[in-house]
Formats: structure tokens, C-alpha cells, sequence
């Protein structure tokens, strides 16, 4: 279910975010001014207010004063925006010219000011591009660069908790990536990280900063509608890794659902029909359809299953974000001041889960690495470092391929060889089991060497070693006896208390001759080297 999802997910994000560059580059609305923004102050002036069918007038007598390099800011949002000095037009905000979008989207209009429009009644005719919205009422009056610290100022504590957001989704990104690598904790913690980088960039377009420095932007309009419509599904595939019914057709139902409707805005957004901002509802009754599908998911998890540590805990921070975005609508309804306490809430919570969920992802991967440490124990031989008996085994049974046309496993080709020291015991009973393990070790480091490139060698018992490899010709068989051969003679010559001799036996499997399979293989290999073992001995006593 999540590879489907993953991949409608990620093909209407990178749709979407096409089409946003490409609203970025091809739809801006048109802006007329009649001179260059110059001016610096600030003034907050109260406009004589009527209003006419749909639209809005907003008009006052301009001070007497020099008005030369002032300027007067108003922020429209979906509006359209005319702007008379004494009957004459000085500033237009119109929709773009294609018809696919009819947005003028988040707008910051500067109206320059000269020394001529002292004493002269400024009339602002403001349009909302759709039905529902309503125009503002605050205008600033002064210096442009005053203005413009003054908005910063005003937005700079939610602008930074909205980086640091995005930041905290990039750390847990990078520490998912480089960190944890693979399975489900890194993709449980990478989802919750996309989470928060689009949480954290949608954040900050609401701050209308990026307005600022890209007036006019349709882009920008289209990127914040696409991180809203798009941050809900790896929300939903990291909180679904909390509950024990992961598996429950109401987490794929909210997928699809949030899938389906992302496909519906874009395809009408595209077409023209209707703005991503008209069909913004969709997207709400969604979110709403998805807090519901929480809601229920927790109560069968209380009544089927003890409630484990994350759930208590993001059930909490949840209750935090509630707490803090309805005491923010709170202050901005009785103040009309605009606080980050929404934005707080949202960073508590993805700091929170984020150190629950790095906590809990360094925890299972110590776990895993003291399985994994007690697995290389149980299968290596102690004193070579060789693997051991019961990995040979095991790696046997991986020698199975499936036949394409039959559908029937097949061994594949493979060559099994033995080997075993001659004159340990004379080396343990004469010098000691120290010189008996150097022996040991010796024959390892020359066994473990020809099987290198390919194939795998194990110690199976005191002086028994087997290996196998991939048979692809009997000269290659031929060649690493004779690097062993030359190992060994290498080994004499340094000398040791006894002579270095290792038996040598193999066979290659044979289908209709090995009926159990590699350990039947194993067996003829064994006979040969007990018989090559046998002739040994039988020269060494022959040459006393």
C-alpha cells in the first residue's frame, strides 16, 4: 500500500511543483505604478470606507506635507486594486492575462508618492477576485524602508519558528538518510521529516515575507497550496506507525482520499475552471475527514491494545497545537493582532515526536546491532575468524535458484571442497595446544585467501575446514590448490615445529549423482581428501 501511495504521492508533487515554477515564471499579476518605490516612514491612517456592489473604496485627503519619496502600502490578498490621486489613475493590480489563473494571489502594493500629491484626495478601488473575500483595511503611510522594517519586524518571531520548522524537518531528513539508512524506522522517520519540511515551508509563506520580496508572485500562491494539500500523507504514513492496525483500510482510505483530491484541484486549477483558493475546501473537509479517522483509530487502539508511549505522548502535543491555534484565533478576534502562538504549537510537537522518534530509532538500532553481534557470534569459529559449522550449513541451502520455465528449484553449480591439517595432534601432544592453534590459524589465513574473490570457507571442526565456490571450469579448481599448495611451501620455508601439510579433497556437484543435494556433494568431497590424507601418511612412514 505505501509503495502505491509513495508513488502517486511523489508524481503529483513533482506535477504540482512543475506547475507551480511554471505559474512562477508565466503568471504574474500587472502591476502599474507611475514611479520608483523610494521612500521610507511609517503611518497607519484610518480611510473613509464605502462600498458599491462588490466593490470597495477607500479614500482620505493626502497630508500637507512634502510628500515627495513617501509611500503608502496596502496588502491585498485575491484582490483586485485600482489607486486614483485626483481623479487620475497612479497604481493597478490586475489579474494575470491568462485565464488559468485569476488570482492576483498575496500582493503588498507601493504607491509612490511626489511632492505634487500633497493635499489631493487618494481613492483606493479594491475588488475581491472571489466572492468570499474582504478586502483589508490598514494602510501604511511613510518612508519605504521604514514600512518595510516594520512588516519584518512584525512577522520576524513567526518567520523564524517557521525555519526552524523546516530545520528540524531537515535534521531528521539527514538523520534518516545517514543515520538510520533503511528499513521502516528510517522510512517512519523521513516521512515525519517531509512533514515537517513542507509544514515548515507553508508556514512561511503564511508569514507573507516571500510576498514581500516577490510581489506579485502567482508561485508563491501555488506552493503553499500545494504544501497544504500534500503534507497530510506522510503525516498519515508516519502516524499509522504508532497504532498496532497499521494495516487498516482507513489509513489507505485517507491516502487515496487526499490523493484523489490533490489530482481534482490541479486538473481544475489547470484547466481554468476554478482556483486552487476556490476549491480550497475540498482540502478542508478532508483534513477534517482525517481528524476523524484519528479519532476513531484511537479508540479501537484503547479498547484492542494497551496504549503505548508515542500515542500518549502525540496525543498530548496535539492537544498542545489545538490549545495554541484556538488561543491564537482567540487573541487575533478580540486584538486583531496577529501571534505565533500557532506556529509555537506545531514546533513543540515536531520537536517532541522528533526526539521520540530519534530516541526509539537509536534504541532498535542498538537492538539490531546486538542481534546482529550475537548472530556473527553464534556463526564464527572463535579462534580463525572462519565462520563456523552451522553458517556453511546455512549458506548451503542459499546454493537454490528457482527454474523460469519449470517453476523448480535448482542447485546451482557449485564445487565443495574439505581440507585437514596433517600432524596437529603430533603439533598439540609434542608443543602444546599453543603452537597447535598457531597451526590452526596458519592453515586459515592460506584457506581463507584462494576463496577471496569467490566462495566462502568455514572451520567445521578442530582440524576440518570445508568451502564452497561457484564452478565455472576444473582449471579454476586446479588453480587455487596450486596458490594453496604455494602457500604452504611458502610456510615451511619460514619454518614451524612440524611440517605444514593440509589435505585436499572436492567434487563438483553432480544432479543426477548428488540425490541429497550439496551435503551429498560434501560427502565425495570428504572421501577424497580422507583417501589424499591416508597417502600422506602412508609416504611419512615410508620415509622413515
Amino acid at each position: 500500500m505505501e509503495k502505491r501511495v509513495a508513488g502517486i504521492y511523489f508524481a503529483v508533487l513533482i506535477i504540482g511543483i512543475l506547475y507551480a515554477v511554471f505559474a512562477a515564471v508565466s503568471f504574474h499579476s500587472e502591476i502599474e505604478t507611475r514611479a520608483e518605490d523610494t521612500g521610507i516612514v511609517l503611518w497607519d491612517d484610518q480611510m473613509e470606507k464605502t462600498q458599491e456592489g462588490d466593490t470597495y473604496y477607500y479614500s482620505r485627503v493626502l497630508p500637507m506635507e512634502n510628500t515627495n519619496e513617501k509611500v503608502i502600502v496596502y496588502n491585498t490578498v485575491h484582490m483586485y486594486l485600482e489607486v486614483f490621486i485626483d481623479g487620475n489613475q497612479v497604481y493597478a493590480l490586475r489579474g494575470a492575462k491568462d485565464r488559468a489563473v485569476k488570482t492576483t494571489g498575496f500582493c503588498w502594493n507601493v504607491i509612490s508618492l511626489t511632492a505634487e500629491d500633497a493635499g489631493k484626495e487618494i481613492v483606493f478601488q479594491v475588488t475581491p477576485v472571489y466572492r468570499d473575500s474582504k478586502p483589508k483595511g490598514t494602510f501604511f503611510y511613510g518612508t519605504y524602508r521604514e514600512i518595510e522594517r516594520k512588516i519584518l519586524a512584525e512577522r520576524l518571531a513567526e518567520l523564524v519558528l517557521s525555519c526552524m520548522i523546516a530545520l528540524a524537518g531537515i535534521v531528521m531528513l539527514l538523520y534518516g538518510l545517514f543515520v538510520v539508512k533503511k528499513g521502516q524506522e528510517a522510512e517512519t522517520i523521513m516521512q515525519f521529516a517531509i512533514f515537517a519540511m513542507m509544514l515548515g515551508i507553508w508556514s512561511i509563506i503564511e508569514t507573507q515575507i516571500p510576498d514581500w520580496i516577490f510581489p506579485g508572485s502567482i508561485g508563491i500562491v501555488f506552493i503553499s497550496h500545494l504544501m497544504l494539500m500534500i503534507m497530510p500523507i506522510p503525516f498519515v504514513l508516519f502516524l499509522r506507525q504508532m497504532y498496532h492496525d497499521k494495516e487498516s483500510r482507513l489509513w489507505n482510505f485517507c491516502c487515496y482520499i487526499n490523493c484523489a483530491v490533490i489530482v481534482l484541484r490541479l486538473i481544475l486549477q489547470v484547466m481554468g475552471l476554478y482556483d486552487l483558493r476556490e476549491t480550497l475546501l475540498l482540502t478542508h473537509v478532508y483534513l477534517l475527514l482525517f481528524v476523524i479517522v484519528i479519532v476513531i483509530m484511537t479508540i479501537h487502539e484503547i479498547r484492542a491494545n494497551e496504549l503505548t508511549s508515542q500515542i500518549k505522548i502525540n496525543s498530548v502535543c496535539v492537544l498542545v497545537i489545538l490549545a495554541s491555534t484556538v488561543l491564537e484565533l482567540a487573541i487575533y478576534r478580540f486584538s486583531n493582532k496577529s501571534t505565533p502562538l500557532g506556529s509555537m504549537g506545531f514546533l513543540i510537537y515536531i520537536v517532541v515526536m522528533g526526539i521520540v522518534n530519534v530516541r526509539r530509532s537509536r534504541r532498535l538500532m542498538e537492538q539490531a546491532r546486538e542481534s546482529e553481534l550475537y548472530r556473527k557470534l553464534a556463526f564464527t569459529d572463535e579462534l580463525t575468524g572462519l565462520s563456523n559449522r552451522m553458517a556453511f550449513r546455512e549458506d548451503l541451502e542459499k546454493r537454490v535458484m528457482q527454474d523460469k520455465a519449470t517453476g523448480e528449484e535448482k542447485i546451482l553449480p557449485t564445487v565443495v571442497y574439505m581440507f585437514d591439517l596433517n600432524d596437529l595432534k603430533k603439533c598439540n601432544d609434542t608443543y602444546g595446544h599453543d603452537y597447535g592453534d598457531q597451526y590452526i590459524k596458519m592453515a586459515a589465513d592460506a584457506l581463507k585467501k584462494i576463496f577471496v574473490q569467490e566462495g566462502k570457507c568455514y572451520r567445521i571442526g578442530g582440524d576440518e575446514f570445508c568451502a564452497w565456490a561457484p564452478y565455472t571450469s576444473q582449471e579454476e579448481i586446479d588453480q587455487r590448490l596450486q596458490v594453496l599448495e604455494q602457500d604452504v611451501q611458502e610456510m615451511n620455508d619460514r619454518g614451524f615445529v612440524v611440517t605444514v601439510s593440509i589435505a585436499v579433497g572436492y567434487a563438483i556437484y553432480r544432479e543426477g549423482e548428488d540425490g541429497g543435494g550439496l551435503y551429498s556433494t560434501m560427502k565425495r568431497a570428504d572421501v577424497m581428501m580422507y583417501e589424499r590424507k591416508q597417502a600422506y601418511k602412508k609416504r611419512l612412514n615410508a620415509s622413515r
